[in-house]
């Protein structure tokens, strides 16, 4: 993990980025408490992720490996390792610049799909002219192929540098080691150049790479890291941050359209005794057995961090670009970073179109959470109840 602190007036905040898929409530909770007595209040604490898929298991998600306890158990006291160097290297703020660059990227030209015209993770698939990323699961759908980041100049210190950009860390494909996929790739050339580095994974959910190589991932972490080699917008030395609650609103299914679903994902998978099957499966007995608590509403908490008056708004979900579109759009901020896998994550967060397509975010992925779908418009929502709260937050000053 990567953090970075940063104090005003007595109030802390604090940013962490994680090399892993994504984290647990009990790791999550270990962390809060740890960082507590550096004078941080959990509201104040934005932990992610940047959900390499190559790396370590925290939480069982059924089909995508077995967590270590032992690794598990250390990790609270791990990430917060990171908080505390943090805190050691406090030092005075000299000067913060805001970078940006197009890193190309766009639309998907091609539809493709299997016998019943859908493929796993979406109905598209990259243009010739879609650059290092493409929206895998929408035709013609956006794609934020923006880098931003930050410079926090300090007086004796060397200075930090915040990227981010989105896309899903799939650069590596399939392969037997740990790594953190392409935010490694970020850190380890920022890094050279004598800054820290800490990169934060914007809203990926739908955004995959065009070419699933090591040489793509390279040239991709080069494009990224160049955000830095531009001129800098100085920004007021201001800092300010907190928690959005918002109530999500998920579909209550009966057992017999569970069944049915299962019964649907089963077939595709080739049989019941496939082990694509299994997902599905497990989902049907866990839903089950918690029916009672199935109520179709969940309360959830954004996290936010206005630097130098760009907002950086992060949520617990895969989000869709149309997440970050919207909140840009509302608060008239091109500059807001806008992140994914918060904390615990709780599944895609997809758009009403990808719902509608019956995609895979809209309910087969929710196999691996152990959760319901969402509601059509929920994506949307959050949006729009994030980006007006913003609004709100940046007009206090």
């Amino acid at each position: 993990a990567r953090a970075v602190m940063l104090e005003d007036d007595g109030r802390r905040s604090l940013i962490i980025s994680c090399d892993l898929l994504g984290l647990s409530d009990t790791v999550c909770a270990g962390v809060f408490d740890r960082v507590a007595p550096l004078g941080i209040a959990p509201d104040d604490v934005m932990l992610v992720s940047v959900h390499t898929h190559t790396g370590p298991v925290v939480k069982d998600h059924e089909g995508c490996g077995v967590p270590d306890e032992n690794y598990v158990a250390g990790l609270a006291e791990k990430i917060s390792r990171a908080a505390e160097l943090a805190a050691d290297d406090l030092d005075e703020v000299t000067g913060l610049s805001f970078f940006s660059r197009e890193l190309g990227g766009g639309a998907a030209t091609e539809k493709k799909g299997d016998a019943v015209g859908r493929l796993k993770h979406g109905f598209a698939t990259p243009g010739a002219g879609s650059g290092y990323i493409y929206n895998r699961a929408i035709q013609d759908g956006p794609v934020d192929g923006t880098a931003r980041g930050f410079v926090i100049a300090r007086g004796s210190a060397p200075a930090i540098a915040v990227s981010n950009a989105a896309c899903h860390a799939v650069f590596n494909a399939v392969i037997p080691d740990v790594s953190a996929d392409y935010p490694g790739a970020v850190n380890r050339r920022v890094d050279a150049t004598g800054r820290r580095s800490i990169f934060l994974n914007g809203a990926c959910g739908d955004i995959d790479p065009a070419e699933k190589k090591r040489e793509a991932r390279e040239a991709f972490a080069e494009a990224i890291a160049g955000v830095f080699s531009g001129e800098g917008r100085p920004l007021p030395l201001t800092i300010k941050s907190g928690a959005i609650p918002f109530e999500l609103k998920t579909v209550v299914m009966t057992r017999g359209e569970r069944h049915a679903a299962v019964e649907a994902s089963v077939a595709r998978a080739g049989g019941a005794d496939k082990p694509a099957a299994r997902p599905a499966l497990v989902w049907e007995k866990n839903m089950l057995a918690r029916e009672g608590e199935l109520t179709g509403r969940e309360a959830i908490r954004a996290r936010y961090v206005i630097l130098g008056g760009v907002p950086i708004v992060s949520m617990p979900f895969e989000g869709y670009t149309r997440i970050g579109q919207i909140i840009r759009e509302i608060t008239g901020r091109a500059d807001a970073l806008v992140l994914g896998c918060q904390e615990e994550m709780l599944g895609y967060l997809p758009t009403k179109d990808d719902i509608a397509q019956g995609g895979y975010a809209a309910l087969e992925s929710t196999y691996l959470y152990r959760r319901l779908p969402v509601e059509p418009g929920e994506a949307e929502r959050l949006g729009e109840a994030l980006g007006g709260a913003l609004k709100t937050i940046l007009a206090e000053g």
